[in-house]
């Protein structure tokens, strides 16, 4: 994981004490703010792709993104994402559908990101690695930290994929029903510059479809 370092800045005691019961309050790792699309959106949001181009809430920033048939496609854009510009709430549920044309699968979504850089957030990975790795990681596809498992997904096969947090710290990674893997962050993302969902890949030809975004109680 990569380490995080802080500056010590002595306060007045009023002023240290209000700053110190609003970080408490908020419980997030306040992110970065890259110049980046404002939010035109919020939760509940839903897409089926029925609109043969893509709607101007995403953020294109290239590759090869475009609606085909009914779902989102990409032929692999080497983890270019395709950014919503949706908030994100603190608690959160996202559910979509993900099909692999590719043998190696490798089929990825990020949460409470920056909005433009991918690995700002949280990335859950299916099939990654050759189609032999699934779960969540943080900042980073190869940090120490992150929750992986050993699993193999069919070539043309539909999963439905479910990216939660229900209890504000906790990152749940669910396959048709199946929990295949949770990631708990003493520093959860959240907030201002860790609030924006993406779709991603590397250099498998995925489609997604049915994306639904829904808040949770916090």
């Amino acid at each position: 994981m990569r380490a995080r370092f802080a500056a010590l800045v002595v306060l007045p005691s009023p002023v240290l004490a209000a700053v110190l019961i609003a970080s408490t309050a908020v419980g997030c790792l306040p992110g970065e703010r890259p110049a980046r699309r404002a939010v035109t959106a919020t939760a509940p949001f839903v897409d089926d792709f029925d609109d043969p181009a893509l709607r101007d809430r995403y953020f294109v920033q290239g590759g090869s993104w475009r609606v085909v048939d009914g779902a989102l496609s990409t032929l692999g854009d080497r983890n270019l994402p395709l950014w919503l510009d949706v908030a994100l709430p603190k608690n959160v549920r996202v559910e979509l559908d993900v099909t692999s044309l590719s043998s190696a699968v490798d089929a990825k979504v990020e949460l409470f990101g920056d909005g433009v850089r991918h690995e700002s957030g949280y990335v859950a990975i299916l099939g990654g690695w050759n189609n032999t790795l699934s779960g969540i990681a943080r900042l980073d596809e190869h940090e120490k930290a992150k929750v992986m498992n050993r699993s193999r997904f069919e070539q043309g096969r539909t999963y439905h994929l479910v990216v939660q947090r229900t209890d504000g710290a906790t990152i749940e990674l669910f396959v048709d029903g199946d929990k295949v893997a949770s990631y708990h962050d003493k520093e959860p993302l959240c907030g201002p510059g860790h609030d924006r969902f993406a779709f991603s890949g590397w250099e498998s030809e995925v489609t997604f479809d049915h994306l639904k975004i829904t808040a949770l109680p916090d």
